[in-house]
């Protein structure tokens, strides 16, 4: 009995103290790779697509539309304007665990064929952000696609990147 007593106490404290972190830490026990010390730190990134202006040469009754994604996640889209007021309040909110992950927007219009498969692009942006990114009415310039004319388009954006808390 007493040549266990001491060792195996410290030895279940030890499992015990690694078996708590492991559990806290949200892995699964098949994860190749990572260490059970590790960790992963949770972000939101969110983006809401507000207004664009600039697009004079486009008849003011065409539908337009955003796309917003966080590179490899999902894309989220904007409800439709008319390109005469091309004014939204879209918010998109992208879980991450990337710490400078790139965000994509581009700008569509609709294609009134009946037969047409794809919708123009307009514009589009990308941009890397970080954890102290935080932008509110920002006016940015998209960078144009091959069908618009020679006008500049910019986006009034609110882009925000913030670390989720676990509760």
């Amino acid at each position: 009995h007493n040549r266990h007593g001491s060792s195996s106490g410290s030895s279940s404290l030890l499992y015990s103290s690694n078996k708590s972190l492991h559990n806290e830490s949200n892995f699964k026990e098949n994860d190749a790779g990572l260490s059970k010390l590790a960790f992963v730190l949770n972000f939101n990134v969110n983006i809401t697509c507000k207004e664009v202006r600039g697009l004079k040469s486009i008849p003011t009754n065409r539908i337009v539309y955003c796309t917003m994604e966080v590179e490899g996640g999902e894309k989220y889209r904007t409800e439709h304007a008319e390109a005469g007021k091309p004014v939204w309040e879209s918010l998109a909110e992208f879980p991450r665990n990337q710490i400078l992950p790139i965000v994509k927007v581009k700008l569509f219009m609709e294609n009134p064929g009946l037969l047409s498969l794809h919708d123009n692009k307009l514009g589009k942006l990308s941009l890397q952000i970080d954890p102290t990114f935080n932008k509110t009415n920002w006016w940015i310039d998209m960078i144009k696609c091959k069908y618009t004319s020679n006008e500049q388009f910019k986006f009034k954006l609110d882009v925000r990147m913030e670390k989720t808390t676990k509760s």
